[in-house]
């Protein structure tokens, strides 16, 4: 038994109401077509072709005879259909509200056209049906009660009908969705300076690798260099507040209370603008060394002069400048430089930034679904995308799901997260993607040139079990099918046929044209609904 694999049987919607209109449009001609010119020809004296002519005549013995059943296109003597006891029909099972057909072989497998133990489909059906609004069947359609029937397998074969199996293969039911691939923003930076200053020196290019805490450009800026000497002076007034306080404690017997006071009060403003001042420096991102309080203002100095920076960078600027205005830029994460613009010497502003740094392993699919999807997605659900930029395939799942759709799109959004450790996939890319609601490793499934639209649901053709036993009639029973999910070749049927069973494939167009003849009359008055 042939089975398709999930690529070669990629689904479609297949249950949009347009989507089916469409469908059924030629179908609804041609019935139209057909009932208009019986209409005309049935009050005007005219007589339909017998069927069997179209397809190689009569048999000459039948003709001579006038042996022939012309509402069913076989001789008298052997059509079952006018002669109901050659054939007993088994009791109605009438019209099933969970699959929605007429005659459920599912539910009564006693309709089963194959011998031996009935085949059922090893999935839940009725789950799959209620699933998503699915094409709909007449309840009252008497189309499935006829029983195509031929004078041999000779006059099948005349009619070019090709039989196919009901199969078992993978299928899915998706939703079309469009999304953008960008970043994951939660691990982009966009670094820029803390303050105004000059660019002096660019460390790191486009493209480049970075580490956490690695320096991609030092700026020169005076409001560094201004901070640096706030503290210096900071330092050196609390030491001397701090030796005038000791002094005086020492001989306050000998002073007066007052003046001991005045500067152990100087001593604590001395305490404070130290502390203010470190903590400028912090702002701007530097780590002030602990315990500077105790240290020599000049040894300090020398320190501070090049705070902030790795020793192999400082090393490299020693001798070379005497600044202690510079201001490293540092990436606060690992990750890639996907932009910059900046060349040394050039004068930068606070809004300008310098660098951007992805982590390239890490993107979103950011999904934009149509409103009227939006009961049917979730978090948890597969998805499929095909991007835009030379077409990279990729599977994840949903993770996020807006709570609300955009008020002016009208779409609802969803968040995939997807694994770009390969660095296939590209910032700011469009993708076509398909939201899976179902996937179906073991799908009844027909061809679709099986199936037909008859105006009042959808029909395929079962041959009988008995079809090259000697003496048994050689019939197709009609079956309302429900459909399901669709490929480029197959539909699902979700019910009204079983696995294994022979299905009418190519040609079974034949078929409709036979079974619309005996439900339309001949001409002779004959008409069923």
């Amino acid at each position: 038994m042939a089975t398709s694999s999930p690529s070669a049987v990629r689904p479609s919607r297949a249950w949009t109401s347009l989507h089916w209109l469409i469908e059924a449009i030629p179908t609804a001609l041609v019935l139209g077509l057909l009932g208009g010119v019986l209409y005309f020809g049935h009050h005007n004296g005219w007589k339909l072709p017998k069927f069997a002519s179209l397809f190689g005549g009569l048999p000459g013995d039948a003709e001579k005879s006038k042996d022939w059943c012309d509402e069913h296109s076989v001789p008298e003597s052997i059509c079952v259909e006018c002669k109901t006891d050659l054939l007993p029909k088994g009791k109605p099972f009438g019209w099933c509200k969970i699959h929605g057909v007429m005659e459920c072989p599912e539910h009564h497998p006693e309709l089963y056209q194959r011998k031996g133990e009935p085949r059922l489909p090893q999935y839940d059906t009725a789950a799959a049906v209620a699933l998503l609004p699915r094409p709909e069947n007449n309840s009252k359609s008497t189309l499935h009660q006829v029983r195509l029937q031929f004078t041999s397998e000779e006059s099948v074969a005349k009619t070019g009908v090709d039989i196919a199996v009901v199969e078992e293969a993978p299928m899915e039911d998706y939703l079309e969705a469009h999304g953008e691939i960008t970043f994951d923003p939660t691990h982009v930076a966009h670094l820029a300076s803390r303050v105004p200053g000059t660019l002096t020196r660019v460390l790191a290019a486009l493209g480049d690798r970075v580490e956490a805490g690695q320096v991609l450009a030092l700026v020169d800026a005076a409001a560094v260099g201004q901070a640096k000497s706030q503290l210096l002076t900071a330092v050196s007034n609390l030491q001397l507040a701090e030796k005038n306080v000791e002094r005086l404690e020492a001989i306050k017997d000998g002073i007066g209370k007052k003046q001991l006071q005045e500067a152990q009060s100087a001593l604590q403003s001395a305490q404070i603008d130290c502390l203010t001042a470190q903590q400028a420096l912090v702002n701007l991102g530097f780590e002030v060394p602990e315990g500077i309080e105790d240290r020599d203002p000049r040894e300090l100095a020398g320190e501070l002069r090049l705070l902030g920076l790795p020793t192999d960078i400082a090393a490299s600027l020693t001798g070379q400048t005497k600044t202690a205005n510079l201001i490293p830029i540092i990436a606060p994460q690992a990750g890639t430089i996907v932009e910059t613009d900046v060349v040394a010497g050039e004068v930068i502003d606070t809004q300008k930034v310098l660098f951007t740094v992805a982590d390239p392993e890490r993107m979103w699919l950011m999904l934009h679904v149509a409103q009227e999807f939006a009961p049917y997605v979730r978090a948890g659900l597969e998805v499929e995308f095909t991007t835009d930029d030379g077409g990279q395939h990729g599977r994840s799942k949903i993770d996020w799901i807006s709570p609300a759709i955009d008020a002016q799109t009208r779409m609802l959004h969803g968040r995939v997260s997807l694994d770009n450790r390969d660095g296939k996939l590209r910032d700011t890319t469009f993708a076509d993607a398909r939201v899976i609601l179902r996937h179906e490793a073991k799908a009844v499934v027909v061809p679709k040139e099986a199936v037909h639209s008859t105006g009042d649901g959808h029909v395929v053709f079962i041959r009988d079990k008995n079809y090259f036993d000697e003496k048994s009639p050689k019939l197709f029973h009609v079956r309302q099918v429900r459909l399901g999910a669709k490929s480029d070749t197959h539909v699902e049927i979700l019910a009204g046929a079983l696995p294994e069973e022979w299905v009418a494939g190519k040609g079974s167009a034949a078929l409709l044209a036979q079974l619309l003849r005996s439900q339309l009359g001949d001409g002779c008055g004959h008409h069923h609904h």
